[in-house]
């Protein structure tokens, strides 16, 4: 009995196994009086009259589909069953499972408890009683197996340690191939700690944090349970409520609904309304999308993944896990389990799209989705997709033909989403134009090669998703109130050319007009679809009139194809090109409104009678639309003079007469409005040279006089092309404008320069000029200045900055003054400035004036500090990205070197004399103690003195072991204030500590990686390290600055994942790096350091072991060799396999080096189940297929073929 003492006294202890302790009892008592007692024990603790909470939760889960439980134990109890009649199984007489017979009813596996006046009580409790059940009789071995084969097994209040799951599973999983998906098990503890404690028993573990956790989510699943389309009802009801108003889990359960065939159907049936933003839930890549704000102080935030995601959904995804496959569940995509349908896979007699079939489940959320194309969220969710299914599209285009009280706005969108989603070139890279002038250069213009042209000509309409939070968010607005913009990015493309010219001859000149203007009459009628407002039709004058460089749109770029075609057209054939022009509408606002009136200035085409009659007979707003106004004024230039005499008075009176009065002109405005458009237009007529009637040219000079500040340049702008300008912006630093002005004129003239004209790109600093030129004036001027107490920093720092090294050394002296009396406010203003130059200058300036010098820097860092907390910050700002403020640590090295009093300390270690200190000469006195300063400083400023000092702690120690050790080490306690900057410093020197420090730190390095893994900085810093930590190992093992093999694997086991990983690439390095390193360095340290318990071997870590064999060349049979126990299947697509299938430099891939051994680590690390097939896996198993046929027999390349071939 003493051995139950320990039991009684802590029963989570490492105690002796029960089986073992029961075994000494049945020996010393005797088995059937000991197993009596059990029975009455537990005879006496059945007493309740009902069933327990528990005991019922796992009765309603394991319902088979007649309703009855299905529950497997190892209790002797009879509590489950109470409160029913169940059948009941007693050892050996299971039910055979082989043979078709369920396991409805309560299976004892070890025993059911027997009556207390029983002559037998035949329990499974010692460990020869284990070893019956489980080896020499196996009857409990046998009906598991079978049990694994029929059913999926759930361990419930299990732990991975009791002998019956330890000898079983351990058993059953002895080669490590078991299949996981057949069995589970809940087990209380971290993830990483239950999947190590299970995976050697082929268990596929569920962690859970406390067991009241555990039972709520078990009452769930028993509610579930109970009714199985009942609770889908119940789940399919919530969406009628808006998803963002519900928590994560209740949206996982809607998601788990709708992953099955009937789930989805309840959805699209549902009688009550369903709320259309749970097509955002439904979506794995709209609930996924990164966080968005959107502008202004007050700009809204949304982030999708908490208004949208599921309880399960993988977080802060990034454009790297999307590009390994790596993604959250989208329901709206095929999934396993999904039916995949065979008329969509036909090479030949295929069913037309609109009529493909689909899976079951996604026909019917097909169906809910055109229930709510009243919605505009189902439009913007469609803007957002790369192509719909043909099917879908078939479907919103019936319901819109069945829905008769859609707005009529809502049906233009829909018709537009629709007319982009049915054109294929939406979803392809843009390569058609290349692919046509490859086609023309074998085949010439044929028929089919003009029909292709007419294809690639016509226009597109591209949708990109909405700028800003708009893109994210859907809109929550009704289709009154909805603009395109809410909705996406409307734009026209056609006839994209890439700026790659395509060689058009005469002889198929008219056909190939004609397809362009065929494609340019869509593209207008589409650009009015869209409500385009704003739309620059480029100048059919590109050469005239002309200021800066051109700039439209690439819809606009095919307008000046056409025109140069046009213009051929015209020389070729002027009876075809004018055929084309009567036909084009002048209404049109977009293109042939400009093309007509270039057309009429065109002499081949039109008699000038006709031109000035076309002319005339333009309605107000076009002859006065400004936008046309280059194309009309330069064809009355063109034509004017061959206009008879009373054409031109007629054409001189429509411009004198001017544009109607617009809406927006008040009477007041109208008359000054109308003169200057009149004035404009035959103004510029005159200065070409044509000429108005002379009564019409008084009135056109009278007009003129009654415009105030009239110049002739208006008329010019009204017909020049305003493209941009294009420089970068240079610093002009001539003196000339302050060089010969009084020194108190100089300042306030420098301020005037100081802002650039507009336009200009060249930022002038004559003061800076000055300061390099003539020193002493600028000087002076600084000087004159400050008398009225007037300091501009930008001059003082062109000052601090630009000052001549060749300067006269009074001249120096006086500035050094001047620098020295400077207030404390100014330096605070320029410490970012002054403070970098002292750390620049600091020995020159003490080999001028070793006392003006540290007079000079006392009083900057007096400044500095008199400026408080702000005044010390370093000058790195927030980080941010993708718009978010990343938090991070401000308390280190990259903060501390663009620090004010971080530059002082660095200029503080600069002053130490000599050029190379010798051993133990010591830091002076003087320097000592203005470090001290610095390290009493406030705000970040001691941080960052202390970083700087510590990143110099291997040369300190060399200079000044004793301050060192008494000073600066006690720092890097973790519990000292100065912590966090001191080994930030420290580790940024990233060089190996000398060996006199490396004694010293050593107990702090062996205790350092999990405090500085928790640091929030800027660096991952821990692998720093890590590296020193395994150098000192590997290159000082057993010494005093070197490492044990137990401290060694001690830092090993307190990494993290992600830094254990870093440790695997580095060793990768070092087995590169030295000779033999592989073979002598790595492959022993992993066979006698690294860890063996099975939680280190980790699904993250097979990515880095990999990596690492993959560097390996001809020693990767030798250190594969000490890895592969490190390595567990994990299902990826990403496994870095590059140098086992391609040649590098002059060796052959590793697989063809080594296919046994290749082959080995590949049936190591794949799983006996995979839904998707790894990216090489196919190639290696071919090369090594090719380099050893006699493998093809072998039982890993059967499996791993059977897996390829199978999916």
């Amino acid at each position: 009995m003493r051995a139950f003492q320990p039991w009684i006294d802590d029963p989570t202890g490492t105690n002796m196994p029960l089986d073992q302790i029961f075994n000494l009892l049945h020996l010393e008592y005797g088995r059937d009086e000991v197993n009596a007692l059990v029975t009455e024990r537990l005879q006496a603790s059945a007493g309740i009259g009902s069933i327990g909470h528990h005991h019922s939760l796992v009765k309603r889960i394991s319902t088979s589909p007649n309703g009855v439980p299905q529950i497997i134990t190892t209790n002797f109890d009879l509590l489950f069953e109470m409160d029913g009649d169940l059948a009941t199984f007693s050892p050996p007489a299971f039910p055979d499972l082989a043979f078709g017979r369920s396991v409805e009813g309560i299976t004892y596996l070890h025993g059911r408890l027997a009556n207390t006046d029983a002559d037998q009580h035949p329990y499974v409790l010692s460990s020869a009683d284990f070893g019956r059940a489980y080896l020499s009789e196996a009857w409990a071995t046998n009906f598991i197996r079978n049990l694994l084969e029929h059913y999926t097994v759930v361990l419930v209040g299990y732990q991975a340690e009791d002998p019956p799951i330890k000898y079983l599973l351990q058993g059953l999983n002895h080669d490590g191939q078991f299949d996981r998906t057949r069995i589970y098990a809940f087990d209380k503890g971290t993830p990483e700690d239950i999947e190590a404690k299970w995976r050697d028993r082929g268990v596929t573990a569920i962690a859970y944090t406390d067991h009241p956790d555990l039972w709520q989510t078990m009452e769930a699943w028993a509610d579930r349970a109970d009714d199985p389309r009942e609770w889908r009802r119940a789940v399919i009801a919530t969406t009628e409520q808006d998803p963002k108003s519900l928590l994560p889990y209740q949206r996982g359960q809607v998601a788990h609904v709708v992953r099955s065939v009937p789930g989805a159907k309840l959805l699209a049936d549902a009688e009550h309304p369903t709320h259309p933003e749970w097509v955002c839930v439904f979506s794995g890549f709209i609930r996924s999308a990164k966080r968005v704000s959107g502008y202004g102080d007050d700009a809204q935030v949304f982030e999708p993944s908490v208004a949208y995601g599921l309880d399960d959904d993988l977080q802060n995804l990034t454009d790297e896990d999307y590009r390994r496959g790596t993604f959250n569940d989208d329901l709206l995509s095929w999934r396993h389990g999904d039916e995949n349908p065979t008329d969509a896979h036909r090479l030949g007699g295929r069913t037309p799209d609109g009529h493909t079939s689909t899976p079951p489940r996604l026909w019917h959320l097909l169906r809910w989705i055109g229930d709510h194309l009243s919605s505009p969220v189902i439009a913007w969710w469609a803007v957002k997709q790369n192509g719909l299914h043909p099917r879908l599209l078939n479907h919103i285009e019936w319901r819109l033909g069945q829905n008769n009280e859609l707005d009529d706005k809502a049906r233009h969108i829909w018709s537009l989403i629709i007319d982009h989603h049915k054109d294929p070139r939406t979803r392809e890279w843009g390569g058609d134009w290349f692919d046509l002038k490859r086609r023309v250069a074998k085949e010439g213009w044929s028929p089919s090669v003009l029909r292709e042209f007419g294809r690639i000509a016509a226009p597109k309409l591209d949708i990109k998703t909405p700028y800003s939070i708009a893109g994210a968010r859907p809109p929550t607005v009704d289709w009154t109130d909805i603009e395109l913009g809410h909705l996406g990015q409307f734009e026209v493309k056609f006839l994209e050319r890439h700026k790659d010219d395509l060689t058009i001859p005469d002889e198929v000149l008219p056909q190939v007009f004609g397809l362009l203007e065929d494609a340019m009459m869509s593209a207008s009628g589409m650009l009015s679809d869209i409500g385009t407002t704003y739309f620059v039709t480029p100048t059919c004058y590109p050469d005239r009139e002309v200021d800066g460089e051109d700039r439209h749109n690439e819809a606009a770029d095919a307008m000046k194809f056409f025109v140069d075609l046009f213009e051929r057209l015209i020389q070729a054939r002027p009876d075809v090109a004018l055929g084309h022009v009567l036909t084009w509408p002048i209404e049109d606002k977009f293109f042939f409104k400009k093309l007509v009136l270039f057309a009429l200035s065109k002499e081949d085409l039109f008699a000038p009678e006709e031109v000035g009659q076309r002319v005339l007979a333009l309605s107000q707003d076009t002859f006065w639309d400004t936008d046309v106004a280059r194309e009309l004024v330069f064809l009355l230039v063109d034509r004017w003079s061959a206009f008879p005499e009373p054409l031109r008075h007629q054409l001189g009176e429509r411009l004198l007469n001017g544009p109607d009065q617009e809406s927006y002109w008040s009477d007041d405005v109208y008359p000054s409005r109308r003169n200057e458009f009149i004035a404009r237009y035959a103004r510029y007529l005159e200065m070409q040279g044509c000429e108005l009637l002379a009564d019409q040219s008084k009135r056109l000079a009278a007009i003129i006089d009654n415009i105030e500040d009239w110049s002739d340049g208006w008329a010019t702008s009204t017909v020049t092309e305003r493209g941009s300008h294009f420089g970068f912006v240079g610093t002009d630093e001539t003196p000339d404008a302050v060089v010969d002005l009084a020194v108190d004129e100089i300042i306030p003239r420098a301020k005037e320069d100081l802002q650039r004209d507009f336009g200009s790109f060249t930022e002038k600093r004559p003061f800076t000029g000055l300061v390099k030129a003539n020193p002493r004036k600028a000087l002076s001027a600084l000087s004159v200045a400050a008398r009225t107490k007037d300091y501009p920093q930008v001059f003082w720092s062109a000052m601090i900055n630009e000052l001549p090294d060749d300067i006269a050394p009074r001249l120096r002296r006086v500035f050094l003054h001047r620098l020295g009396r400077l207030p404390h406010t100014v330096i605070v203003e320029l410490r970012h400035t002054v403070c970098r130059w002292l750390e620049q200058n600091i020995t020159k300036l003490i080999e001028f004036d070793d006392e003006l010098a540290w007079a000079v820097f006392d009083h900057v860092v007096d400044g500095v500090v008199g400026g408080g907390d702000n005044a010390t910050e370093s000058g790195i700002g927030e980080v941010s990205r993708g718009g978010e403020v990343i938090p991070q640590s401000r308390r280190t090295y990259q903060h501390a070197i663009n620090g004010p009093l971080g530059m002082c300390a660095e200029a503080l270690f600069h002053a130490v004399p000599g050029e190379k200190q010798e051993q133990n000469s010591l830091i002076p006195d003087h320097i000592k103690t203005r470090i001290e300063r610095l390290f009493a400083s406030p705000g970040e400023g001691s941080d960052h003195a202390v970083s700087i000092t510590f990143r110099k702690l291997n040369w300190l120690m060399y200079v000044d072991p004793e301050w060192v050790e008494h000073r600066l080490v006690p720092m890097l306690a973790f519990d000292h204030p100065a912590a966090e900057p001191a080994w930030n410093g420290f580790l940024c020197s990233s060089r190996v500590p000398w060996s006199p420090l490396a004694v010293l730190v050593k107990p702090f390095l062996l205790q350092a990686v999990p405090w500085v893994e928790n640091q929030i900085w800027d660096r991952d810093l821990a692998k720093v390290i890590t590296q020193w930590l395994g150098w000192m190992y590997i290159f000082k093992r057993d010494e005093d600055d070197g490492l044990t093999k137990q401290e060694m694997r001690r830092v090993l086991r307190e990494m993290s994942d992600d830094t254990r990983n870093q440790f695997i690439w580095w060793l990768g390095q070092v087995g590169q790096g030295n000779d033999d390193g592989w073979e002598t360095l790595v492959a022993p340290f992993l066979d006698e350091v690294w860890p063996r318990e099975r939680i280190y071997r980790t699904a993250s870590s097979v990515d880095s072991w990999i990596s690492m064999l993959d560097d390996t060349g001809p020693s990767f049979p030798v250190v594969y060799a000490s890895a592969k126990r490190f390595l567990v299947p994990v299902e990826s697509d990403h496994h870095p396999f590059y140098r086992f299938t391609r040649e590098v430099g002059e060796d052959e891939p590793i697989t063809a080096q080594f296919p046994a051994e290749t082959l080995d680590l590949l049936d190591t690390v794949t799983p006996q189940v995979l839904s998707r097939i790894p990216y090489e896996l196919p190639k290696i198993l071919a090369l090594v297929s090719e380099t050893s046929p006699d493998l093809r027999a072998d039982h890993r390349y059967l499996r791993l073929i059977d897996l390829v071939e199978g999916i």
